[in-house]
Parts: structure tokens; C-alpha cells; sequence
């Protein structure tokens, strides 16, 4: 019985974290223009929740 207390025990936290994961999230942005060169890039991104534009430039 108590092996089984275990097992469920593990299931719980398990699914727990895979929540919290999901809830947490990546940023939920979509890339426009992504543009490497030899002395930097430009990279332009777009958040779909709130329609914001980021310009990113490295040199």
C-alpha cells in the first residue's frame, strides 16, 4: 500500500511541475526579420499577446 502512495505521490508532483512549466511559459513572440551579418545582426520580433515590436541589434 504504501508503494502505491508513492507512485501516486510522484505522479502528482510530476504533473505539477509540467504545469508550472506550462503556466511560466516561453515569451510568445514571432521573429520578422532576423538578419546576421559578419559585423553583427538585426533582429526584429513581434509579442502576439500584446502586438509590441523589439528591435535587437548586435555589433
Amino acid at each position: 500500500m504504501k508503494m502505491l502512495s508513492q507512485s501516486t505521490w510522484s505522479l502528482l508532483a510530476t504533473g505539477m511541475l509540467l504545469a508550472g512549466f506550462t503556466i511560466v511559459g516561453c515569451d510568445n513572440k514571432e521573429t520578422l526579420l532576423d538578419v546576421d551579418t559578419p559585423d553583427g545582426g538585426v533582429e526584429v520580433e513581434r509579442s502576439l499577446d500584446t502586438g509590441e515590436v523589439t528591435v535587437d541589434v548586435d555589433e
